[in-house]
């Protein structure tokens, strides 16, 4: 009788050939091409999405994905007992490094040429993304009701004290970032994304991208949605600011997106309106006052006092 490592591709019509186990995983070498096989942690619903998306995007001349394989009756997944398993496209590169500036060029080309691509996919299984204005409503009064709570408080912590410290400087971050994306034409921007179904995949940084033979592959389409793409530059270039030496100026990131895909009237204003915003800040201190997380306060305090060492850098590289 097969073991599971051989019977496993076979319900993907690879034949011939035993998956191997990789940290959670199953990859499946074919004659042609490797693939992934792992569990599905999302509903059925999500995967059919996520496939739809990725053959619209392969239709459309966008195949640098790692694109869903369908099973032998059909859907893009095989169910085994009380298990989903999902096979992927094996995309087997280099992590790309945000201190390289050739690499997060091929990147920001990858990411305009998606994009374009990803316009217009007539796609009717695609959830929609809020608008940023009412994200960064959400984020203000986060920081404006934890202040309060945190100050009434009669024992703080260390980060108690950071935050109360810092929190006023990222408050007006908010408020500057808000006003600045008002005095954008954002709104109709956004709204004719939604309309016309322009793709974001909403999670684009290093982890996700992958280089191979010289080209950007984009991984782990879960957070993919209709949004205003720009976004997807923008959360980018986020990272590229929180995380790399910026020993490119941004305008260049810019200009190198834009030679693909045209930046829309006010696109500038709303990517810089983007990173004004502090989210990392944000970040920090919802994964601390929530608890989720299970941060012992000495962990979150270096954090903490890590993004506070960076940030006028920061600033000073998006201003």
């Amino acid at each position: 009788m097969a073991d599971f490592a051989t019977t496993l591709p076979t319900y993907f019509g690879i034949t011939g050939t035993r998956a191997t186990k990789e940290r959670g995983y199953y990859v499946c070498k074919s004659k042609l091409e490797t693939y992934n096989i792992a569990k599905s942690t999302e509903p059925f619903s999500a995967t059919w999405q996520r496939y739809d998306l990725l053959k619209a995007l392969s239709n459309a001349d966008f195949s640098q994905t790692d694109e869903i394989i369908p099973s032998l009756d059909g859907p893009p997944f095989i169910q085994l007992g009380r298990e989903t398993y999902v096979m992927s496209r094996y995309v087997n590169g280099q992590e790309l490094s945000l201190d390289c500036a050739e690499d997060v060029t091929v990147a920001i080309k990858s990411i305009a040429t998606f994009h374009s691509k990803g316009k217009k996919l007539n796609l009717t299984r695609i959830p929609q993304s809020p608008s940023l204005a009412g994200v960064f409503a959400k984020d203000s009064a986060f920081l404006t009701k934890t202040a309060k709570q945190v100050e009434s408080s009669t024992r703080l912590s260390d980060f108690d004290v950071l935050f109360l410290k810092n929190v006023d400087k990222y408050v007006q971050d908010a408020a500057d970032a808000a006003q600045l994306l008002a005095q954008t034409n954002y709104h109709r921007l956004h709204t004719t994304a939604l309309r016309e179904g322009h793709i974001c995949h909403n999670n684009i940084k290093e982890e996700n991208l992958y280089l191979r033979n010289g080209i950007c592959y984009i991984l782990n389409w879960e957070e993919a949605s209709a949004d205003l793409q720009i976004t997807d530059l923008a959360n980018f270039l986020h990272r590229y600011a929180m995380r790399s030496e910026q020993e490119t100026p941004l305008q260049k990131w810019l200009d190198v997106y834009d030679k693909i895909l045209p930046l829309p009237q006010g696109g500038e204003e709303i990517i810089r309106a983007y990173l004004q915003h502090p989210w990392q800040f944000i970040k920090i201190c919802k994964q601390y006052f929530s608890k989720k997380r299970g941060w012992t306060p000495i962990a979150i305090s270096s954090r903490m006092d890590s993004l506070l060492a960076q940030q006028e850098m920061y600033d000073e590289y998006i201003l």
